[in-house]
């Protein structure tokens, strides 16, 4: 009957870690692709938005190399490789809630985090900085906006408080159009970047605090299966 129990648990176990590596990979791949979409914007993002994507990429390699000693110890049925892919589980369980909690409260700041790097690149806009006036006007291109809050925002750091001009990437114009055109606060987008950019930067966030939130209860499965059958491997080292 025990022989049986353990069987059970041992398959169980492989199967479990089997998701588990591929939940790995997910995770990998989210990180990725949140650091890729990020980098697009890097100048307007605080650093502390890059540190949970990167959390995320190291831990989709540590599962991936962590799983096969899980493999390892379930088909060995090695009850000190099991107790050590455990611990090195429990660990995870324990960086992975961590960053979960780090990710929703970095999410709640968001706003406020990209409003912040906007006011301090507005200056830049020009001749100053070619990459923050590309960035710039892609970013009001892409995202329809006009400023960080609206579009007044611009007429102090641009000196246009006269003429009320602001960059023609806060208006809508055709591309090709042949003609003298002039964007002013009259006919610039109406919403502000912060909070549009903001909410783009926070669902990406968000992304990864479910991925996170998805991994955190399969390592807790994962570890109690692993404890059982690592019990059950004593049984049968005591009891032959």
């Amino acid at each position: 009957m025990l022989a049986k129990i353990f069987t059970t648990v041992k398959y169980t176990l492989v199967s479990i870690n089997l998701l588990f590596l591929i939940t790995g990979i997910i995770v990998l791949s989210v990180g990725s692709s949140v650091q890729s979409a990020y980098n697009e914007y890097h100048v307007f993002l605080s650093e502390r938005f890059f540190s949970l994507p990167a959390f995320c990429i190291a831990t989709g390699i540590i599962i991936f190399l962590i799983s096969f000693a899980g493999f390892y110890g379930a088909f060995k049925e090695n009850y000190y490789v099991i107790m050590g892919f455990v611990g090195a589980m429990i660990l995870m369980f324990i960086f992975q809630l961590s960053a979960c909690i780090a990710g929703y409260v970095l999410r709640g700041n968001t706003i406020a985090l990209v409003q912040k790097k906007l006011i301090e690149t507005m200056d830049l806009y020009g001749e100053k900085s070619f990459e923050v006036t590309k960035l710039w006007d892609e970013v009001q291109t892409d995202f329809t906006c006009c400023g960080v809050l609206n579009s007044s925002d611009w007429l102090t750091p641009l000196n246009t408080v006269a003429t009320q001009g602001v960059p023609i990437s806060c208006c809508d114009h055709v591309y090709g159009t042949i003609t003298t055109f002039n964007c002013s606060i009259a006919t610039a987008y109406k919403t502000g970047c912060s909070e549009v950019f903001g909410n783009w930067v926070e669902s990406h966030a968000t992304t990864i605090g479910l991925s996170g939130v998805f991994l955190v209860l399969m390592q807790a499965l994962i570890v109690a299966g692993g404890l059982w059958l690592a019990n059950i491997s004593r049984q049968e080292r005591e009891f032959p």
